[in-house]
């Protein structure tokens, strides 16, 4: 019987291709789809699950004051805290994070600056991060192991085994390490991201890190904290301090501002969630009544086979026995083409999203098994008592939908269209905001200009004659490249500091002022900062090397944060600094020299806050050139040959600073072209949807398209006529999509302090569009029917 079913299944599928094609193609996109945004959200949603006490980890923060945002404390260090005199905490660990760029690992002629964290002995008790070669228990005791993971080994060591090899490592700390232990490289669902571990006890490392705490069952968080909150005003700089936890798990989608020294890279946005989820939705309804009215087609096609079977002996159960198994044959191949589908698909879905997502195929599988499953279960709930409720009379008459138009197809095509015309709006405002963001003028000039490291920071030499001498040939070469780099004619300007757009935060407070100490943006710069990234001065000066010395009590503050501290003259105006100030010191304030233009150091979506700019001369500190117009290559290839002269063998890294500000706005980035695509993908499904209801309407008007053809009517009347309804749809579908999308696009611009507008046109554009693709959907079969021969239409019927 199952091969009679199979049989007969076959023919049907044959008999109906289109209706068959429209079927799988709807379902495959729509699993496709929502398989891969589930798989994504999935990822954001399980971040750092793969630990398994993950909810039994606290962070130690602390506040400075009211005003100040929370930060992430060492508070060993600071405070002296021991977990040990606190019940119900079973461990403990520090986590100091070095970016790219400030430990060199040296190899043979190999040498690579990677990312990376130094932790207690104690790291590996807390956290799962998979330990693929080495002695978990002990590996972090011994104070020359370092910790690779096996991504990175393979790129400093190549295909070889690494354990044993022996590293050199400068920066900071400058000293031979032995490759202990291969760590499995951090999942896509980690927040903590690293490339090597170093043990903290095996130098001196002066990072400020973070503190973690393992607790267990009977952990009191509320009396914890209530003991701890005044630990740091045993602190001189800690007087008016709060010390608090916050849970390992609620970090990654923190948006309070907090400060975590670096330790996490990336952060979730709970809003994006909510929004692949409604996308998700979205594809799914639009599919399901796609599918629903495809079905219904299917069935009408096939109604006089169904009238005979059941004349020829088929009871009810045997009907349905036939649909299930055409549904199941559905079903599974549209899962194999879908699994497919994904593994090709997932490569490029990764470089969108930005996240290495490697699920197994027996998952992938699984998981769209269960979205077609879901899918067609729902899909063929009316379908299903349509099928039932057939009568033999009617069946072998071929009259079950005649004189009848498709169930529902006004609400259908309209829900679908308003529904897809919302996607469609919403993209196109997504993408006129990632515009006007990556486009805006933000205060300081960015182009040509690059970011790069000449020199890196020495060790700590113990005998004073050595330090001296090391001294010495620091400042030799220190000058030999200002020389270099001041005489070359590609080369516009240069300055040394942080990049205005990774500025630090510190407590400052005008003196005099009865508010606390609140947290402001710092930045180290040097005197030709200014010039380089042309700030606009507003009032007074900035740092000139005549006058001024390095980490002199001056400073230079911008205009939020002379409207902050409600400043009228700046020359009498005293700011104190919560670490390096004294408040009943009348000459500990720093002298204000001059205010800059507001410039956007942040992500646009907060306004400029509250900056402070102090001389600093670190020669370790990061360049940032400018080159001359149309001489950006030339300039960087006698930068790099600059940077080899001075680090032979050492790989020379830089960044655009154009580059780094499009960065910080990957995550729009990724948001709006995830609109794009699926957005097409709904109209995709829609279009289909729309053919099927277009196939069935000209299919039941064949005898009405031929009495009146030969009555006179043209191929463009009768066009217009089958046409029409599709129009007043697609009209009605913009009057309900424009109000709805309206509404929710201005609640996500809320979330910008620079916002762009929704005007008209988006509107027009997004209706145009979609009355353009159901017209292009429909005119084929209204061309199609309109052209028959109305011989051939009548003798049909």
């Amino acid at each position: 019987m199952i091969r009679h079913y199979l049989k007969y299944a076959f023919k049907t599928f044959k008999a109906n291709r289109l209706v068959f094609a429209g079927s799988i193609l709807t379902v495959s996109l729509c699993a496709l789809c929502i398989s891969l945004l589930f798989t994504y959200i999935h990822n954001e949603l399980s971040m750092d699950d793969f630990h398994k006490r993950e909810k039994d980890i606290y962070l130690l923060t602390v506040q400075q004051s009211a005003e100040s945002q929370l930060e992430a404390i060492e508070a060993n260090f600071f405070f002296g805290f021991n977990y040990k005199d606190y019940p119900g905490i079973e461990n403990f660990t520090s986590v100091k994070k070095y970016p790219k760029g400030e430990f060199l690992f040296k190899y043979e002629d190999r040498s690579v600056s990677p990312e990376g964290i130094v932790v207690d002995s104690t790291f590996l008790d807390i956290f799962d991060f998979k330990l693929k070669t080495g002695d978990r228990s002990a590996v972090l005791k011994e104070p020359d192991a370092v910790l690779f993971t096996d991504r990175f080994a393979k790129r400093l060591f190549g295909a070889g085994n690494p354990m044993g090899k022996v590293v050199k490592l400068s920066g900071g700390v400058q000293r031979n390490y032995t490759v202990k232990g291969i760590v499995e490289a951090p999942p896509s669902n980690s927040s903590i991201t690293f490339d090597f571990i170093l043990p903290n006890h095996s130098a001196s490392f002066s990072r400020s890190g973070v503190n973690f705490i393992l607790v267990d069952g009977g952990f009191d968080k509320t009396g914890f904290v209530e003991k701890i909150k005044n630990l740091g005003h045993q602190h001189s700089q800690f007087k008016n301090s709060r010390m608090n936890v916050m849970a390992f798990d609620e970090i990654y989608n923190d948006d309070s501002g907090a400060s975590f020294n670096g330790l996490f890279p990336k952060h979730g946005n709970p809003k994006n969630i909510y929004i692949l989820f409604v996308i998700v939705a979205v594809i799914f309804v639009i599919t399901l009544l796609n599918f629903s009215n495809l079905q219904i087609i299917s069935i009408n096609s096939s109604v006089k086979n169904i009238g005979i079977n059941k004349i020829s002996g088929a009871s009810q159960k045997h009907v349905f026995y036939q649909k299930l198994t055409e549904l199941g044959l559905l079903i599974c191949l549209s899962a194999i083409l879908i699994s497919g589908a994904f593994i090709f698909m997932l490569p490029h879905f990764n470089r969108i999203i930005g996240v290495e997502l490697n699920p197994e195929a027996w998952q992938v599988f699984l998981l769209n098994l269960a979205i077609l499953l879901a899918l067609v279960l729902v899909a063929m709930i009316y379908p299903s008592v349509f099928y039932l409720r057939i009568s033999v009379v009617k069946s072998l008459k071929n009259q079950i939908l005649s004189g009848n138009k498709l169930a529902g197809r006004n609400v259908v095509a309209t829900i679908q269209f308003t529904l897809s015309l919302i996607l469609l709006i919403a993209s196109i405002v997504v993408v006129k905001q990632l515009h006007l963001m990556l486009d805006k003028d933000l205060g300081f000039h960015s182009a040509n200009i690059i970011t790069t490291k000449l020199f890196y920071e020495q060790p700590f030499l113990d005998n004073q004659e050595d330090r001296a001498a090391q001294r010495e040939a620091s400042q030799r070469n220190f000058q030999y490249v200002i020389n270099e780099l001041s005489a070359n004619s590609s080369i516009k300007s240069f300055t040394q500091g942080k990049s205005p757009i990774n500025t630090n935060s510190m407590p400052w407070k005008l003196q005099g002022d009865d508010r606390d100490y609140a947290s402001a943006n710092f930045l180290t710069v040097t005197p030709d900062y200014a010039t380089t990234l042309d700030l606009q001065l507003v009032e007074g000066r900035f740092f000139e090397k005549e006058k001024d010395k390095q980490r002199e009590k001056k400073i230079v503050i911008n205009e939020a944060a002379k409207k902050h501290w409600g400043i009228e003259d700046i020359s009498s105006a005293r700011i104190l600094n919560k670490y390096w100030s004294r408040s009943d010191d009348k000459n500990s304030g720093f002298e204000i020299l001059g205010v800059v233009r507001d410039f956007n150091s942040e992500h646009l979506s907060v306004k400029p806050r509250p900056l402070v700019m102090m001389y600093f001369e670190d020669i370790e500190a990061n360049f940032m050139i400018q080159f001359e117009e149309g001489a950006a290559q030339r300039g960087i290839q006698f930068v790099q040959k600059l940077f080899s002269e001075l680090n032979p063998g050492e790989t020379f890294e830089y960044t655009f600073l154009s580059d780094d500000i499009a960065a910080m706005y990957q995550k729009e980035k990724r948001l709006s072209e995830i609109y794009i695509l699926f957005t097409l993908i709904a109209y995709l499904i829609s279009s289909v949807g729309l053919f099927a209801i277009s196939l069935y309407d000209t299919r039941s008007r064949i005898k009405e398209i031929g009495i009146r053809r030969v009555n006179g009517a043209t191929i463009i009347e009768v066009m217009a006529m089958l046409n029409k309804d599709f129009v007043k749809w697609v009209t009605i579908a913009f009057v309900l999509a424009c109000p709805i999308a309206w509404y929710a696009m201005s609640k996500w611009l809320e979330n910008f302090a620079y916002k762009t507008t929704l005007s008209w046109w988006i509107f027009a554009l997004a209706g145009v569009l979609a009355l353009g693709i159901a017209l292009l959907t429909v005119s084929w079969q209204s061309w199609r029917a309109a052209t028959r021969n109305p011989v051939e239409a009548l003798r049909y019927e």
